[in-house]
């Protein structure tokens, strides 16, 4: 004969020990129920191994929790790690790029493969759409705001603000998956036996339990570790204000005074916790056992004024699991039925527990009945039956302490899907969204990973192809540098040198022809001799400051045609500029070449030059014939003019001769005044010029002004090409830097890439589905 459960044969109702189909309801119907007598019980043997094994299933399904628990612990760090590496890279040295938005369309796989994801985003365009956790709604006005207009700092800071939303909340889902407390409340109707419910499950008489109802207030079991190992009864006026530390929040009741507390009215505590040690090891306890320590919460007995303030506790975030305890006897009264319609608003599924099932006589009726009451009254837990619904009698349970008898199978095996029901709502609570969370973030951090890595690869070959072609460039820019300084220097030079032997040239030729400057001065006579020589020294001054200005205008034209063709050599290379220098600007004024007037200008006591010869030769004769007449005739001819002028005659002519010749000098002498200073001051002006290097000055002066002009327009050039240089330098330079910050981008973006990827692929296989966790038992 096929085994059965609750009367249900096992073709219709799936087994526990086989992979369950969730959301399919047992087929309980009229044709289904066929009345026949309660299954045969099994013999001590049978039950003791049924029961063995569902503590087995337990403990498995506690370890596979444990598991998905630490794995999801230890990858939580690893994603907080990854999260501070990206903060702090976009921060200080990589600032991210955001994906902006773009007509194409990539959408997010409600599986979580994150192949077509990442395969659509390495050939479209990224989105920030594809964000979900990462992403940033900015709003401006009526549409969304355009990313691409806001500075790179800026979205950057948005996005570590981001991070660091979503590194708060993974230490938040840390500490609520570290967390291994979870809450179970207990309700029913009155006198349903919940409170001996309790007691069964803790295999201890803690709760006062009566065949009147006796529980009128909130009573919460915990472990005793929690309060330091002292078992104790905290009674508590305000449940927002208890502060298990502050003895003010609330009031200790010892143990045995529990019944009293609980039985009467005392309406000042509005919740008892009683911390209580669990007699049984580790692995059996179900206060404390390192996976889940499970608290009890046991309710008054519902009645019409406390249905609806138990099922606004059943609501609460804390409550993981509602136990609602049904008498086999009454079924699901009016009270009943109203919890279960408001809870289910909240809690989808409940365990219910149908206690004092032994008293019942027609068991199979009895179930038909309860069952389809549930499925009214919640299609979700019907549609689970066979985990949520038992029937048991929690008054046959063994509370001595130190007791090796075992549970009922039925028994053991409620408790067993207790265990799983609370672990599969932790599961659902805690592990699930913690789960979800990091997958999506994950995702996301390699959609922005992704999006640099690309965008950073592409700058880097980007920068890296400028530098290749704009090297020709440079690398003409430096020769063109030495040759067209080298051909501007050649071209100043040789037009300074040119300037400067035109002006030589110019300069001396004047000077050896200054005498013709004095031809158009008028003699005054002989009284106004000293004003005709100075006008002659200052008309020979000026007839040279004359020819050096003209000089000096010649400079001015040849240095303009010159700075003409220097500037042409760098436009022709730097483009069009305008004139540095300015050829007004060429000289300074002149110093004068003055000469003064001395007496010593009238007089000149050589006549002229052909008299000077004259006496020069006949001196020279004298010399000569003397030599060649010999020494005696020599002395001869001295007697012989001695003799005649100690003659008497002689005597008396040498006077009168003296007088005439001195009239006739100083006659002459006058007369050849005007002459004789034109002599001199002409000789005068010449030696002076020659003495003083004059010309040599002046025509350096010229050229030394007309190379500082050209030198400017040179400076200027220079200058230029050398900003240039340094222009292409400091851009080539940015142009290193950032093709070396790109592939140091790209590459911290690739290893965040493959770290978020084997991470994702280690958080996806985290057990997290009741479905994997049951199919593995």
């Amino acid at each position: 004969m096929p085994e059965s459960v609750y009367g249900v044969p096992s073709t219709a109702m799936p087994s526990s020990r086989r992979q369950f189909r969730r959301n399919s309801a047992p087929g309980i119907d009229d044709s289904t129920f066929r009345p026949f007598a309660s299954p045969i019980p099994s013999p001590t043997t049978s039950a003791a191994k049924k029961t063995h094994q569902h503590r087995l299933n337990a403990a498995q399904e506690q370890r596979t929790y444990r598991d998905s628990c630490n794995r999801l612990l230890s990858h939580i760090t690893s994603v907080v790690g990854i999260c501070d590496d990206l903060k702090k890279a976009n921060k200080d040295k990589y600032p991210m790029f955001y994906p902006m938005t773009r007509p194409s369309k990539i959408t997010r796989s409600q599986t979580m493969d994150t192949s077509a994801i990442l395969e659509a985003a390495r050939q479209t365009t990224f989105q920030g759409d594809n964000l979900n956790i990462l992403n940033l709604d900015l709003k401006m006005g009526h549409a969304s705001a355009d990313l691409s207009t806001l500075e790179t700092k800026s979205i950057a800071n948005l996005l570590n603000d981001r991070l660091e939303t979503s590194i708060r909340h993974l230490e938040k889902l840390h500490s609520r998956v570290a967390d291994t407390s979870s809450k179970v409340l207990v309700t029913g109707d009155l006198n349903s036996g919940k409170s001996t419910f309790v007691n069964a499950l803790l295999k201890r008489a803690i709760l006062p339990a009566d065949q009147q109802p006796c529980t009128s207030i909130f009573c919460e079991v915990l472990d005793a570790m929690l309060n330091d190992g002292v078992e104790q009864v905290h009674a508590i006026p305000c449940v927002e204000k208890y502060n298990r530390l502050d003895p003010d929040t609330y009031h200790v009741i010892e143990m045995r005074h529990l019944y009293k507390v609980i039985t009467e009215d005392f309406e000042q505590y509005k919740m008892l916790k009683i911390y209580a040690n669990d007699a049984r090891d580790s692995q059996e306890s179900l206060l404390h056992n390192g996976v889940v320590d499970i608290a009890l919460i046991d309710s008054p007995g519902l009645n019409t004024d406390s249905v609806k303030t138990t099922a606004v506790f059943a609501r609460q975030e804390e409550i993981d699991v509602v136990v609602f305890v049904v008498s086999a006897e009454n079924h699901f009264t009016l009270s009943g039925k109203e919890f279960l319609w408001n809870a289910a608003n909240e809690k989808t599924h409940i365990f219910i527990v149908v206690n004092r099932f032994d008293s019942i006589r027609d068991k199979d009726r009895c179930k038909r009945l309860i069952l389809e009451q549930i499925r009214q009254l919640s299609p979700a837990t019907y549609a689970d039956a066979d985990d949520l619904v038992h029937f048991v009698s929690a008054g046959n349970v063994d509370l001595e302490l130190g007791s090796r008898k075992l549970d009922a199978p039925d028994f053991a095996r409620l408790e067993q899907r207790l265990r799983a029901f609370v672990l599969e709502n932790r599961t659902k609570s805690k592990l699930l969204p913690a789960k979800n969370y990091l997958v999506n973030l994950l995702l996301d951090i390699q959609v922005l990973s992704e999006a640099n890595k690309s965008k950073s690869t592409d700058d880097h070959a980007r920068a890296t192809k400028e530098l290749e072609q704009d090297l020709p460039a440079y690398e003409h820019l430096l020769q063109v540098r030495d040759r067209v300084l080298q051909q501007v220097e050649k071209v100043a030079e040789a037009t300074v040198s040119s300037i400067q032997r035109h002006a030589q040239n110019k300069l001396n030729q004047t000077v050896e022809n200054i005498g013709h400057a004095i031809h158009t001065i008028e003699y005054p006579g002989v009284l106004l001799i000293w004003q005709y020589a100075q006008d002659i020294a200052d008309s020979m001054t000026q007839r040279l400051l004359k020819e050096i200005r003209q000089e000096e205008s010649f400079a001015r034209r040849e240095t303009g045609a010159c700075l003409e063709r220097i500037h042409s050599m760098g436009a022709e290379h730097l483009g069009e500029y305008p004139l540095a220098a300015d050829v007004n600007k060429l000289c300074v004024k002149p110093k004068e070449l003055v000469i003064t007037v001395e007496a010593t200008d009238f007089f000149d006591l050589i006549l002229d030059d052909k008299l000077s010869s004259a006496a020069l030769l006949s001196g020279a004769a004298t010399v000569v014939g003397g030599r060649m007449l010999g020494f005696k005739d020599a002395v001869s001819s001295i007697c012989s003019v001695s003799n005649m002028v100690n003659s008497p005659n002689m005597r008396r002519w040498i006077v009168p001769v003296v007088g005439v010749a001195s009239v006739g000098f100083i006659v002459y002498v006058v007369s050849d005044m005007r002459h004789a200073v034109e002599r001199k001051l002409v000789k005068k002006f010449k030696s002076a010029a020659r003495e003083l290097g004059y010309i040599e000055a002046q025509s350096a002066r010229i050229g030394r002004e007309s190379r500082k002009v050209l030198r400017v327009e040179g400076w200027e050039i220079q200058n230029r090409i050398q900003r240039a240089i340094e222009e292409k330098e400091q851009k080539r330079h940015e142009t290193e830097e950032f093709a070396q910050a790109s592939r140091e981008t790209a590459e911290f973006f690739s290893s965040i890439l493959e770290k978020s990827s084997s991470l994702l692929e280690k958080v996806k296989m985290v057990v997290t589905d009741p479905k994997e966790s049951f199919a593995q038992i």
